[in-house]
C-alpha cells in the first residue's frame, strides 16, 4: 500500500482557531448586538407608525362622537324663541303651523329655505324672509297680499288680492270690498292668478280707476259681457254705463237725476247711459202707465 493512500485514510483534523483577545471578542459582541438592535428597530418602526395612526383615528372618532352629541343631542343649540312679523291677516299660530317648526328645533337641522317655501304655500303670503336673530331666535318676516275685490262665484265670495291672486274661496262677503260678478271663475282655486283673465283685467281697471266715494255707492259691477257691463247701486238701481270714463264724468249728474226721481216718487228699473249725452230712465210700471212706455230721457 502506497504512502499516499495511507495518508488519505487518516482522520482529518480541523486546524485549531487561535484564541482572540478579549477586547476583540467584546467588539464583535457589541457589533452583533447593534446589528440585531437595528434589525429590530426596522421591524418595529412600521408598527409604531400604525399604532400612532390608530391612536389618532380613535381620538378623532371620540371627538366627532362628542361633538355630534353636543350639537345634536343637547339643548345648547336649540331654537329658544320664534318671532313672526308682518302678519295682519294670518295668525302667528297659523304661520308657524304652515312652516312646520316649533321651539326646540336643533339649529343644525334648520333649513331656512325649506321653511320659507312652506310659508309661501299660503296664498295670502306674498313674500317671506326666514333668518336667525341672534343664536337662539328664529324670525319669520312675511309680506301679505292685500285684499282687493270680491268675485262672486255661485254663493261663494272669492277674495282676490291686488296682484290678481285668489287668496280665499270660502269668504262670505264680510269684508268691505268692491263686489264683481260675471267673471266665470268656477274652475279657479286658491293661489290661482287672474292676470291672464280678460274680464278680471277690465274689472280691475274699473275698481282702480273709480274714486272711493263712487265705489262706496256701488253694490256690484257685472262683467258677464265685456261690451255691456252694468252696475247695481246701493240704492238698488241698475245702471248701464257707456264706458268707464263716461261713467266717471257723468256720475254726479246721475246722482242728481236719481235724487230728482225720488222726489217725484219715480222708481227706475234701470238707467241707460249708453247714449251720448243722455240718460234713459226705465221706471217701474204703475197702474196709470201706458203699455210699452219707454220712460223719460234726461240730458247730461
Amino acid at each position: 500500500m502506497s504512502e499516499d493512500f495511507s495518508r488519505s485514510g487518516r482522520a482529518y483534523r480541523k486546524p485549531c482557531r487561535p484564541e482572540l483577545p478579549n477586547e476583540t471578542r467584546e467588539k464583535l459582541r457589541r457589533r452583533q448586538y447593534r446589528t440585531k438592535l437595528n434589525s429590530f428597530a426596522r421591524l418595529i418602526r412600521p408598527a409604531r407608525a400604525l399604532g400612532f395612526i390608530l391612536l389618532i383615528a380613535g381620538l378623532c372618532y371620540l371627538a366627532v362622537t362628542q361633538l355630534r352629541h353636543l350639537f345634536f343631542a343637547t339643548s345648547y343649540f336649540e331654537i329658544k324663541s320664534l318671532e313672526v312679523t308682518g302678519n295682519n291677516i294670518l295668525s302667528r299660530e297659523h304661520i308657524l303651523k304652515t312652516a312646520g317648526i316649533a321651539p326646540g328645533l336643533n339649529l343644525f337641522k334648520l333649513n331656512r329655505e325649506a321653511v320659507r317655501k312652506k310659508v309661501m304655500t299660503d296664498p295670502v303670503v306674498k313674500d317671506a324672509i326666514v333668518e336667525l336673530d341672534g343664536l337662539y331666535n328664529l324670525k319669520i318676516d312675511i309680506t301679505e297680499r292685500v285684499p282687493f275685490i270680491y268675485a262672486k262665484v255661485g254663493t261663494a265670495f272669492y277674495e282676490i288680492a291686488d296682484d290678481g291672486t285668489i287668496i280665499n274661496t270660502e269668504g262670505y262677503g264680510e269684508k268691505d270690498l268692491p263686489l264683481i260678478t260675471g267673471l266665470n271663475l268656477e274652475t279657479s282655486t286658491n293661489g290661482d292668478n287672474l292676470n291672464g283673465n280678460d274680464r278680471y283685467f277690465v274689472a280691475q281697471n274699473w275698481v282702480k280707476s273709480l274714486e272711493s266715494r263712487i265705489l262706496d255707492e256701488i253694490s256690484e259691477i257685472n262683467f258677464h259681457s265685456l261690451q255691456n257691463p252694468y252696475l247695481i247701486l246701493m240704492s238698488g238701481e241698475k245702471v248701464f254705463p257707456r264706458s268707464l270714463e263716461d261713467f266717471k264724468n257723468r256720475y254726479d249728474f246721475l246722482r242728481a237725476l236719481l235724487d230728482n226721481l225720488r222726489k217725484n216718487n219715480v222708481e227706475p228699473i234701470y238707467l241707460d247711459m249708453r247714449a251720448p249725452n243722455q240718460i234713459v230712465v226705465r221706471p217701474k210700471k204703475s197702474s196709470g202707465a201706458n203699455e210699452g212706455s219707454r220712460g223719460s230721457v234726461a240730458g247730461g
